[in-house]
């Protein structure tokens, strides 16, 4: 067990033993990964916010049932999976990301960056919401592939094909598109 693995079983006995620090740093030190996972499935600041909320209040409902501070992280965005399917399940709607809610970068190619990230954003907003998971945890938060199939509840190898396929699926998303995703500005 690496020294992070370590030090985040200690906070994880800890806060299983009610010290409210322990659940405090715990947050804190998933709060930023948790609120991305959201964002790139609802799409809605206010909503994500509300929703990674909603996910540490089971967290720390649930804090008891963890035995394996390995799994932490894949254990907390399971749970942000299904209070995200929770969510469509009430509002029974997707939302857009508008041009106001997207804030330029700075710097000479800012308009470009921005332009690409709209256009990768709403193709992915197209995909279904598995699609969409799935490359959020490999691609944009980086998790390894057994983490992925862990909170995906997949088996490694069907993991590689599902990813495979929504790979396939974002691509055909982003036909057209090609010159502006690859021109330099």
């Amino acid at each position: 067990m690496d020294a992070k693995t370590h030090a985040i079983a200690d906070l994880i006995r800890s806060a299983q033993d009610g010290d409210e620090r322990a659940m405090t740093e715990l947050i804190t030190l998933h709060k930023g990964l948790v609120f991305t996972v959201i964002y790139r499935m609802v799409n809605d600041y206010d909503a994500s916010q509300d929703l990674t909320q909603d996910t540490f209040i089971k967290v720390f409902m649930n804090i008891k049932k963890v035995k394996n501070a390995k799994h932490f992280r894949a254990w907390v965005c399971t749970i942000a999976r299904n209070v995200v399917r929770d969510y469509f399940r009430r509002a029974k709607r997707s939302r857009v990301v508008s041009l106001e809610e997207i804030n330029e970068p700075v710097g000479q190619s800012g308009l470009g960056l921005t332009r690409r990230n709209m256009i990768i954003q709403d193709a992915l907003g197209r995909l279904k919401e598995r699609d969409r998971m799935l490359l959020t945890l490999a691609y944009y938060q980086e998790f390894s592939l057994a983490e992925v199939a862990e909170v995906m509840k997949l088996s490694e190898q069907n993991f590689k094909v599902c990813l495979h396929r929504a790979r396939k699926r974002l691509r055909e998303e982003l036909r057209g598109y090609e010159e502006d995703l690859l021109s330099t500005y």
